[in-house]
């Protein structure tokens, strides 16, 4: 059973500077394996609010198949995640067709990246809630710096 680490809040919440600064990159490449503390990942920086519910399916796909190639399969997966329920983009129906068989840990923004945006964590929570290898950690620090220092916490407990 894979890791697979879902960052996951709204559009421009800052979900994806967050894997950069995880990983301190500038940028990720397909079909390249990232490491954190000893593990290797495979890293899928698009989320479906950027790309929709078939657009993601088929970026981590298409993007599983090239880091398979070159590197076999990932011990662990971090991807950017937007908990939509809207009817072209449900979240749940995303992580039943693709990450069904792993253990899952959400990474909740509750705040965007200026501090003026707020989730409503505790419905994020109720609409995962069924969900068998489910887990989700908050980040609820306002700050970059923060929010890291949080994520890396989180990783560091909960990787294989």
């Amino acid at each position: 059973m894979r890791k697979v680490f879902l960052v996951t809040g709204f559009n421009n919440w800052g979900k994806t500077t967050l894997l950069y600064d995880l990983f301190n990159v500038k940028a990720f490449r397909r079909g390249v394996a990232y490491s954190y503390a000893g593990c290797s990942f495979f890293v899928l920086p698009k989320s479906n609010d950027d790309l929709g519910k078939r657009g993601y399916e088929r970026e981590y796909r298409d993007c599983l198949k090239d880091f398979v190639s070159v590197n076999g399969d990932p011990a662990c997966v971090a991807s950017v995640f937007c908990p939509t329920r809207e009817s072209r983009n449900k979240s749940i129906e995303i992580i039943r067709n693709i990450y069904a068989e792993d253990q899952i840990e959400m990474l909740l923004l509750e705040y965007k990246w200026c501090g003026q945006g707020k989730l409503l964590a505790t419905e994020i929570e109720h609409l995962y809630a069924a969900l068998p290898n489910f887990a989700i950690h908050r980040v609820s620090a306002r700050s970059r710096e923060g929010k890291l220092a949080k994520a890396q916490a989180i990783l560091s407990s909960t990787l294989p």
